[in-house]
Formats: C-alpha cells, structure tokens, sequence
C-alpha cells in the first residue's frame, strides 16, 4: 500500500515533533502494531537516480512506512506499483537502494512528476522508487519492532538539546533508534 498526500495541499504541523507524533499514531494505528522511529536524515537532490529504501518486493512486505518532509521549491518522480515488483538493485553512496530505470520501465512502472512548491508531505511504502529531482527531503522511517531491532543505531553528537528532544518524543510513546557518542 502506498499512501500520498498531495505536496500542495497536505497538511504540515508547525513542529517535527508534532509531525512525528502524527505520523507514529498514523503508523500504529493502520500499519503496525508496535512503530519505532528508525531513521531521521536529510536527501538532497541527484536527478538520474532512482531510488528505494528497501528491496525485495512483495515478498518483503510493508515493513517501513518513509516520510518524506519536502523543503519549497522541490520536485520529485514516484514510480506507483514499483513496491510490487522485485527490482535489481545496487548499494547506492547515499545508503539507499538504487534502480536502474530500465528495470521500471520493463515491468512498466512509470514515474508520476510531482512539483512541490510550497513545500509538503509524502507518506510512502519504503520499498516504492523515488528521484528527487530538486530541493530535498527531510526523510524519517517507521517500522515494526522486529524490524528496527536490525538497523543500526543513529550516532548522535553529545547535546543536552538533544538529550531533551530524544526524551519528549520518548515521553509521547516514540520509540527512536539513537545513541549518543560518548
């Protein structure tokens, strides 16, 4: 399943805190039945890429639900359906999975520009294909309990800012993925 709130209109609340606490109950509530916050990173544009955050097609399932908070001025291309089909892939640089598009277009998977001028949200499946062709994303993942238990932990610089931030989204049930360096 994908979900995708159209960039324009979609509502953004004024604070990521609140945004994540949305989007955790929106994950609990539909997808999983425990949600933990995996991943809290930044993609910047590299049109001519195409990319996923997870392999594997059907047979991996709906195991991430991906964020994408877009900055004004941004485009993008979604592939709708690429989730259904077990695409090659190759470690990209950027962590990611990379997609040639001739593997999109051979199952004929075909890409839906979408310009996000005023900045907005995009809720998707982790395995759906993406380019960011302008601008860039501030990007989070959810997943189930099994499944963030084999990510790795987000190193996180020592701060009491974000001793405290990490600590309300705690308070609000948010289970997060960080460390800190010691």
């Amino acid at each position: 399943m994908t979900l995708l709130f159209h960039p324009n209109t979609a509502w953004i609340p004024a604070s990521a805190r609140s945004l994540m606490i949305r989007v955790f109950d929106l994950s609990s509530d539909l997808f999983f039945e425990w949600c933990g916050l995996g991943l809290y990173l930044r993609y910047r544009r590299d049109p001519g890429h195409i990319f996923c955050f997870r392999k594997g097609g059907p047979k991996a399932g709906l195991r991430v639900l991906i964020v994408h908070v877009w900055g004004k001025g941004s485009r993008a291309t979604y592939y709708g359906g690429s989730h259904l089909h077990s695409l090659p892939t190759v470690g990209a640089a950027n962590g990611l999975f990379e997609i040639p598009s001739a593997a999109l277009r051979s199952v004929r998977c075909q890409g839906t520009d979408v310009e996000i001028t005023n900045g907005g949200l995009v809720i998707l499946d982790a395995r759906l294909a993406f380019e960011i062709k302008q601008g860039s994303a501030t990007t989070l993942a959810f997943t189930n309990k099994d499944e963030l238990a084999t990510w790795a932990k987000m190193t996180l610089p020592q701060s009491r800012e974000l001793a405290r931030k990490v600590s309300e989204m705690e308070s609000t049930g948010i289970s997060v993925n960080f460390a800190f360096e010691e």
